[in-house]
Formats: C-alpha cells, structure tokens, sequence
C-alpha cells in the first residue's frame, strides 16, 4: 500500500466534521495532537482495511473513539465503511492529523509507510503497525518518535473487511515490542480496549516464535490443499470430506499477497521447520510401510500429550499477562 496509491481523498468540509484537517507542505514539524487523557476519545487512523483493520475500526468506534480509514483499494475502504468500521475514508496526508496512527497493511507496505514517515517529523504521538515480523518494521522505523511495534495474535477463516469483527481480539494475544513513555502508555490503551491481551516481547523472540506458530502451519495447510486436491476427483473423496479436512485445511485460502513479504523476510527460518516436519513425516511413513504399532502408539500418545502442553501454556500465559 504504498503512499503514491493512496487516493481515496474527502472533502475539507467533511474532514472538519471529525476533527480532521488536510496537511499543508508548510505545516509545522511538531505532532498534530498532544497525547489524549486516558478518559478520553482519541482520533485514530487505520491505514488498511482489510480484515484486521477494519476489526479493529469496528472495536475502537464501539468505544467511542472517532475512527478513519485509508486504503489503496476503493472496493476494499467502501465495504469497511459500509460495515460501520470507520467514520468517513481518508488519504495518507489527512490520516496524520491524528492522535494515533495504525498501519494495518502488508509487511512491505508498512514498512514503505514507515520509512516515508520516518522523513518527515509531521506524525502523530503514536504510531503503531500490526504486521506479523517485527525486526522488518523496527528497521524501518528507525528513529521514528512514537513508534511502537505490535502483533495481534488474531484471525479467522475469510479475509477482508466483510470477514471483519469488533470482537475478534477478545482474550486472543497482543504482542508488542516495549518501548516506555507516552506512546507505549497509548498503544496499551487502545490494545486493552479491543479486549485483547497485551504481551512484551522482544522482538527478534517475537519473530522466531511466529515462524513456528504461524508461518509452519500456514505452509503445512498449503501443502496438504495441493495433495488432497491432486485426489479429489477420485471416487468418494468429495462426499467424504468433514470437519477434520475442513479444519485442517482452513489457512490454505490465505492470500499470497499477505505472505509473500513475510516468507521473503524468513525464508531461512522457515524452510528450516518444514524440513523438520518432513523429517517427522517420514518417520510416520516407515513406521506404517513396518507395520511398526508401537512407533504409531509413541507417535499418538505424544502428540496429544504436546498439544495439550502447548495449549495450556498459551492460555495460562495470557491468564498471567492479564491478571498483572
């Protein structure tokens, strides 16, 4: 989503209705706003509104925030605004005159976002990305005032903003990289309003872990799509499809342009848990060609005995991070 292609622009008229007013070259240096009071509404631009964008529009207008949307894609901004998600559409110049500053695009295209803010001071006292790598953006954003870096850990099957929800980062995990002062203080505001959790973490942790928790299963789903749909013309494999293939294969309608910038980014990381993987694929493989029951009883029991390890841990940390 890069600046040039922002084009969808409201009239002076309508900006001032919500407390917005198009920048000017000349205009000052300083933030538009001085960081809001906790009791008060803030005025927040989302720039990409896709799914989680306008989720996020969604939860913040129902907290009586006064919310704006921009996008490249007409289609795509219509149908936020047509949810309700945003009070009226905005072009990247006009989304700064605000008191918090979300970019909600592609990786690549946040980080263009951020270099080009990172060249002109004019900027809002927070601004924040929801991109699913963060070392990529904190490059970027180098020296950037106000910058916080941070990852919802939330989803769902569908993208876009007709998929979008104001409920869907309730309880989930909020990462976000620590960063003190007035922003960080806004940022966990706006996070704690969504009903989501808000977790520190370095970054570099942060985008080791996602390539396993999310990035794996991500490209197990694609790869398990393309060798059922090789077969799904066979005799009875249409009819016989439930829940457990439906389960399994629910990230495989992923869209390339979202992840081609964050498997460039960690391809090497990546390629590195899909071996290991294989390598376990392969172990279940001789012991069914051996008829190797005690392997497949190991391999059973340990895997229930993993998942739910690796579960518990996840709703216990977020009980912890939420009771703090």
């Amino acid at each position: 989503m890069a600046p040039s292609r922002l084009r969808r622009r409201i009239s002076a008229r309508s900006c001032a209705r919500y407390a917005l007013s198009p920048r000017r070259s000349g205009a000052s240096s300083q933030p538009s706003s001085p960081p809001p009071d906790a009791r008060c509404a803030m005025r927040i631009a989302i720039v990409g509104t896709g799914l989680i964008g306008t989720s996020l529009g969604l939860a913040w207008r129902a907290g009586g925030h006064v919310v704006v949307g921009a996008d490249s894609d007409p289609a795509a901004l219509a149908a936020a605004l047509a949810r309700g998600a945003f009070e009226c559409g905005v072009d990247l110049e006009q989304a700064r005159d605000v008191q918090a500053l979300v970019l909600a695009a592609p990786l690549d295209a946040v980080c263009a976002l951020l270099e080009g803010l990172r060249g002109d001071h004019r900027v809002p006292p927070l601004v924040m990305d929801v991109a699913s790598l963060q070392e990529p953006v904190l490059r970027a954003a180098l020296g950037l005032a106000g910058f916080i870096a941070t990852h919802p850990m939330a989803g769902r099957e569908g993208g876009g903003p007709q998929a979008a929800e104001g409920a869907l980062f309730r309880g989930r995990p909020w990462i976000y990289q620590p960063v003190g002062g007035a922003a960080e203080a806004m940022a966990l505001r706006l996070i704690g309003e969504t009903g989501a959790v808000a977790i520190p973490m370095d970054a570099v942790v942060h985008d080791r872990a996602v390539a396993l928790t999310s990035h794996l299963p991500q490209l197990l789903a694609l790869a398990l799509a393309r060798s059922v749909g090789r077969r799904v013309e066979e005799a009875g494999v249409r009819e016989a499809v439930g829940p457990g293939l439906q389960g399994a294969l629910r990230l495989a309608s992923a869209r390339w342009t979202m992840w081609r910038p964050l498997l460039k980014e960690q391809h090497s990381r990546d390629a590195e848990l899909l071996e290991d993987v294989a390598a376990e694929l392969q172990g279940l493989a001789r012991a069914l060609r051996e008829r190797d029951e005690a392997a497949l009883q190991s391999a059973f029991e340990q895997g229930s005995l993993l998942r739910h390890v690796v579960f518990h841990h996840a709703e216990d940390t977020a009980r912890g991070q939420d009771s703090e």
